[in-house]
């Protein structure tokens, strides 16, 4: 395949998606890291674009992020470069400076084209001098350098997502009163000749498609970026989505939004310039990435997530085999996890870090008792040793309360991945669902080793008069509310989910939370989603316990008074949960082969649950 002078084995392309797996404040690439982007190579990926790398200390956006500021970082992109030339894929690495998108606890001072605040993070950048300008296009080039010294096969630059060379072409963003802000392409112009003056590999560029925000990148913005592109004899044009600041669902595309607006623009894009495109954004939803490339809207596809769920993807869609698992855009591990300063993660790949290794001597016959997350995945691995597994389960579906997940508005794309886990469970497990377990069962211990992963029950606050109401579980699997006026008492993630389906059916929803904010446990861009679309439609009452209810009135308890909210037709309660482990300690009382695994050991996330089942895996 060819893309201008780039030439890969596939149309394929690994995404940049940051890992967090660099060396802290100094950004050295790790062996961890190199075995991350092997495992993709060994999947049949023919380019990887690599994570970002800060060109500066001060464009970095975590403290984990991979560096190439000086010369001793050349050696691990070498060691990583000819990890991936073994198996034919080719490297390019991704450059890029955060500006105002930095976040000042890894960069320090945040800095910008002009001042002016960015929303996700609420930083006020400083105006760049002119001098800070020039450092910063000389240090693109000798990072570009240093990739070329290492061998790679291309580079990237971001040209997108509200990042610096963005924040200068930008309209919106450049309010300057010099040069770079008399003549907005300037920078780019200056960045693109210092890069390509000595540069002697293939040279993408990465833009966003649109920012999806009002004055943002134009079709004029783009034909001139094309226009430079084109004159500096770019190869490819890398097509991403939204602004790092202030589009944050679009830049990470997150579940809930249309797909379809992204392939519209981008035939509009097409329509701009012949040169190569390639574009990224749930091409996998649908299977999308077909049409485009058939059509010839695209020559490549770019994968990110996708890849970190099922690395063997590319593998087997060219192999024309559908036994993948497909990415549900949750957000959890890839994104929730860097957030909190720990190595990425996925809800459905627990290998990522951990190669689980097979070396047993004895077949076992285990037993596990419930197939939601942490059942079926502790059952799948430990299948892979050759063991004889039975999974029981007490209802007629599986997926435990993953079924539930999906039914809460926007999250439809997460019943891919269970659909295909389960896909994958009957295939290789025996199952055995309607059936109810108790100790008496085990009583024979005809099974090695037993585990219990029960999951958690709805918790029900002791509330006087509290009678009629049913649970945020009831309302996933079905039961109705037809009154007008809506309590939820609890307003974690199930609550706020609960709340947010009663809104688009016009109810008139109050939310009474305990504690001093709603949204615990919810993901980082749907919590921005619930309260850009839906707080402003919904009574949030935080610090509020409720006391008493008198036929359909509540009466509650502020941080000041008792005061009452009058009256309501239904009532839900999302309290929490709490662990089902009865069976476990009637178990254990009589076996010592009984493990405790999932939201019946403790409650969490469903990349706790599957973790979980897949290091007990490892252990048994």
């Amino acid at each position: 395949m060819k893309f201008g002078n780039f030439e890969t084995k596939n149309h394929i392309f690994m995404a940049p998606v940051k890992t967090a797996l660099a060396t802290p404040k100094t950004g050295f690439i790790t062996d961890e890291q190199i075995a991350y982007y092997e495992r993709k190579a060994k999947g049949g990926v023919g380019t990887i674009i690599l994570e970002p790398i800060a060109v500066l200390s001060s464009g970095k956006e975590h403290p984990k992020q991979t560096m190439l500021n000086t010369d001793e970082h050349i050696t691990g992109l070498k060691k990583l470069t000819n990890a991936l030339h073994k198996h034919e894929t080719k490297l390019i690495v991704h450059l890029n400076h955060a500006g105002r998108a930095a976040n000042p606890k890894a960069s320090g001072e945040v800095l910008s084209s002009s001042s002016i605040k960015c929303p996700s993070t609420g930083q006020i950048p400083k105006e760049l001098s002119e001098y800070e300008i020039k450092n910063i296009i000389d240090a693109f080039k000798e990072n570009a350098l240093r990739a070329q010294k290492a061998g790679v096969d291309g580079i990237e630059i971001q040209f997108g997502h509200g990042y610096i060379v963005h924040q200068f072409y930008s309209e919106r963003l450049n309010k300057r009163d010099d040069e770079y802000g008399k003549n907005r392409f300037k920078f780019v112009r200056e960045l693109l000749s210092s890069i390509t003056s000595e540069l002697e590999i293939p040279l993408f560029i990465r833009i966003s498609g649109s920012e999806f925000v009002e004055n943002g990148i134009t079709n004029e913005d783009l034909k001139t970026i094309f226009a430079l592109a084109e004159e500096f004899n770019v190869s490819a044009i890398h097509v991403g989505w939204g602004n790092a600041c202030d589009s944050a669902p679009w830049y990470y595309n997150h579940m809930s939004l249309p797909t379809d607006i992204m392939d519209k623009k981008l035939m509009e894009i097409r329509e701009l310039t012949s040169l190569p495109l390639i574009a990224a954004g749930r091409m996998h939803k649908n299977e999308r990435y077909k049409k485009l490339v058939k059509d010839k809207i695209v020559d490549g596809v770019v994968f990110g997530r996708q890849l970190i769920i099922d690395p063997d993807f590319p593998n087997k869609i060219l192999s024309n085999s559908d036994d993948y698992l497909r990415c549900g855009s949750c957000l959890q591990g890839c994104l929730g996890n860097v957030k909190a300063g720990k190595p990425i993660g996925c809800i459905a790949n627990p290998e990522l870090h951990k190669e689980f290794i097979v070396n047993i001597e004895n077949k076992k016959k285990i037993a596990i008792v419930g197939a939601g997350p942490a059942g079926l995945f502790a059952g799948l691995y430990l299948k892979k040793k050759g063991y004889d597994i039975t999974i029981f389960e007490k209802n007629a579906y599986l997926g435990g309360q993953w079924v539930l997940a999906y039914k809460s508005p926007g999250k439809m794309s997460m019943k891919d991945t269970l659909d295909d886990l389960i896909k994958k469970a009957e295939k290789e497990l025996t199952i055995k669902t309607n059936t109810k377990v108790t100790a008496e069962t085990f009583k024979n211990r005809s099974f090695d080793a037993i585990i219990v992963a029960t999951g958690a029950n709805p918790f029900i606050p002791p509330i006087k008069g509290l009678e009629n109401y049913i649970t945020g579980f009831d309302f996933f699997e079905g039961k109705e509310i037809n009154g007008e006026r809506v309590l939820i008492i609890g307003g974690g993630l199930i609550g706020l989910e609960v709340a947010e389906a009663l809104v688009k059916e016009n109810k008139k929803v109050t939310v009474v939370e305990a504690l001093d904010e709603v949204g615990r446990g919810m993901e980082i861009v749907a919590s921005k989603l619930f309260k850009k679309n839906y707080a402003p439609k919904i009574s949030i009452y935080t610090k509020t316990m409720v006391k008493e209810i008198k036929g359909k009135e509540v009466f509650v308890q502020t941080k000041e008074e008792e005061v009452s909210l009058g009256e309501f037709d239904d009532i839900v309660i999302t309290a929490g949960t709490k662990p089902d482990n009865k069976l476990y300690e009637e178990l254990s009382k009589e076996l010592d082969n009984v493990y405790l695994i999932g939201d019946a050991l403790k409650v969490g996330q469903i990349i706790d649950a599957t973790t979980e089942g897949f290091e007990l895996a490892m252990k048994i």
